[in-house]
């Protein structure tokens, strides 16, 4: 049986007392993530309904039954009613005591977590952040992802709260910490990182044992900081590149591939060890490959970055007659022999030229003419046809860059404008 306490301690109760937590055998949870009920992408997953089913079936058929399962976000993939109550109801058939939530940015961008907060938050319970005692483990879960319109951050109540809540746990008790987005730089350029992460593992690195289990890459990685030790975890709807190859997003692979690259990971702890045992395994039954987080490739060129170029000589684009005012016209341009790709419409007498890349996480948009909407694939954000964000969680507009009309010619320069 679990209980809420007026502060938003999660507990098993019986756990919580005043006597010394007695030492056990340990245990085994799961750990699940980026399920994304409602993606649904030609050569990359279109059946991730079946793909967290087949995950769920081999958590049932472990020897051991797990005690808990942890969802580390990205349940559903744009936060629909429909997607929840699916995922809800393949969750629920999971053979375990309990199963806790943190979301994803997944599971807030349509209707500012509403959805997710009515679904998976526990009775009683009003913030996506929350911690619980299991078998002489403190439990913690943060919320990363933007509830707050701040994606890939904390915030001061928070932390505040993680300050106090730690306060009662002894120096010597093994810390489980599990939020979407990880609480290391991954790789700051794509957004894998939270920012506000230094105070928060200033206060984890005074305890014995901390294990830190993140979502949100879709790919395994680990990284050792004392002993703190942090490990990203598969998705099971679909794998995203390495840091810095290509972009942050869902790429086509052949079918045969995408079992190897997507599943689940079990998580034994022993209290009196300093580190818990991690098995990543895929959905064809390998184990999953793990990389050792160390130095990773610099990041592809960004509009941003092309606003720095050393030669101010601005590219022809075409007649101005070329570009209609409802559609946009998709163009590849070369500034300083770095290619960009942009969107040209005509706005009145004066003309637009917009990135598209996303000002969330550096995906690349595309135009949706049945929505009159540039749509981002990744995270769901939406740009009306001047490039302002309307949805999702993009913080800005689309980059713009600057225009002038010649002789009838439309010219665009790297340089960006407001």
């Amino acid at each position: 049986m679990w209980a809420v306490s007026a502060g938003g301690l999660l507990s098993a109760c019986g756990d919580l007392t005043d006597t010394p937590t007695p030492k056990t055998e340990g245990f085994t949870f799961v750990q699940l993530s980026d399920s994304h009920i409602g993606f649904n992408t030609e050569g990359v997953n279109t059946d991730v309904v079946g793909t967290l089913k087949q995950s769920v079936d081999r958590i049932n058929a472990l020897p051991q039954r797990p005690a808990l399962v942890l969802h580390t976000g990205d349940i559903s993939h744009n936060s629909k009613p429909e997607e929840f109550d699916q995922a809800s109801q393949i969750m629920n058939t999971i053979k375990t005591e309990k199963v806790f939530y943190v979301p994803g940015e997944h599971d807030l961008v349509n209707d500012k977590g509403a959805g997710y907060r009515q679904r998976f938050l526990a009775a009683n319970s009003t913030k996506s952040w929350y911690s619980m005692d299991y078998k002489g483990v403190h439990f913690i879960a943060l919320s990363n992802s933007g509830e707050l319109d701040q994606f890939g951050s904390l915030g001061a109540t928070q932390i505040d709260w993680l300050t106090k809540d730690l306060q009662a746990v002894k120096k010597d008790t093994p810390i489980v910490v599990f939020a979407h987005v990880p609480l290391y730089s991954v790789y700051p350029a794509w957004g894998w990182e939270t920012k506000d992460a230094s105070p928060v593992l200033t206060l984890l690195m005074s305890y014995s044992a901390v294990t830190i289990l993140n979502g949100h890459i879709h790919q395994v990685l680990s990284k050792v900081e004392g002993n703190i030790h942090f490990y990203t975890a598969n998705a099971t709807a679909f794998p995203q590149h390495r840091p810095g190859i290509e972009k942050p997003n869902a790429y086509k692979l052949p079918a045969s591939e995408l079992l190897q690259s997507i599943g689940y990971r079990t998580v034994t702890i022993v209290p009196t060890k300093a580190a818990a045992d991690i098995a990543d395994t895929t959905l064809s039954g390998a184990p999953a490959s793990v990389v050792t987080v160390g130095a990773f490739p610099t990041p592809v060129p960004t509009t941003q970055a092309l606003v720095a170029q050393t030669d101010n000589a601005p590219i022809d684009a075409g007649a101005i007659t070329d570009f209609s005012e409802t559609t946009p016209r998709q163009l590849t341009l070369k500034f300083s022999d770095k290619p960009a790709t942009i969107f040209v419409l005509k706005a009145g007498s004066q003309f637009l030229a917009l990135s598209d890349i996303c000002t969330h996480m550096g995906c690349e948009v595309g135009w949706s003419q049945p929505n009159n909407r540039f749509l981002c694939p990744c995270h769901g954000s939406e740009y009306d046809l001047t490039g302002k964000n309307v949805a999702g969680p993009a913080p800005r507009p689309l980059d713009k860059l600057k225009t002038e009309v010649v002789n009838g010619r439309l010219l665009i320069s790297a340089q960006r404008v407001a």
